[in-house]
């Protein structure tokens, strides 16, 4: 975190993806998506400019904690050294290959081998975090914690039917997960996706096989 000092308050802004867990993010997306369903492309120059103020005092309040009356007393070198500080959160981010995560005191690892073992639970896991991801697509954002519930397992944890009480309390749990683990995550899970369904099918078939030679 990097302190300011606004309007004589000090106020410590994340620097890092590792700094924003996804709670925050996606309270910022919503902010940020309620701006895009409002734009008038009719606007003139001058209404642009003012448009483009009450936008950055929002987001400077939100990250923040000032109220808009605050931000807009605040010196304009200040609220300019805070928006570029901010800028981060528009570069793409470099996912990295991961195999597991902690949150608190607990280890939980991504699976190496989906469905390899055309386990049942497996199967049922495919297919909600098939459910999720189209979901996902749709752009409901607050179901990624979910996912990563249903794919993650405790360290030592064995494999086997899920539970959806224990994937309920971890979905609430993650929700204080880095941005950055959530953003490595779902990079995982970009690269399952096709695994699943394929993998998903393969199991299906061989079900009716089997079903056959009874």
């Amino acid at each position: 975190m990097k302190s300011f000092i606004l309007n004589e308050k000090e106020v410590n802004l994340p620097e890092t993806w590792e700094e924003v867990n996804f709670e925050k993010f996606l309270k910022f997306s919503d902010i940020i998506k309620g701006f895009e369903a409002n734009e008038d492309e009719t606007l003139g120059e001058y209404e642009s400019v003012l448009e483009n103020l009450k936008t950055n005092t929002k987001i400077i309040s939100f990250w923040t904690g000032l109220t808009d009356e605050e931000v807009s007393y605040c010196d304009l070198d200040d609220v300019t050294d805070v928006i570029s500080h901010l800028n981060f959160l528009n570069d793409e981010y470099e996912p990295k290959n991961i195999s597991g995560f902690t949150i608190g005191s607990d280890d939980y690892i991504l699976p190496t081998e989906f469905m390899q073992s055309s386990s049942f639970g497996r199967y049922v896991e495919a297919e909600q975090l098939e459910l999720q991801s189209n979901m996902l697509e749709k752009g409901k954002l607050s179901i990624l914690p979910r996912q990563i519930a249903i794919l993650c397992k405790k360290e030592g944890e064995s494999e086997g039917k899920i539970v959806d009480a224990i994937v309920d309390k971890r979905s609430l749990q993650f929700r204080k997960l880095s941005m950055a683990t959530v953003w490595d995550v779902g990079f995982f899970l970009t690269k399952l996706e096709q695994r699943l369904i394929f993998s998903s099918l393969i199991y299906q078939e061989e079900e009716m096989q089997t079903q056959n030679l009874q």
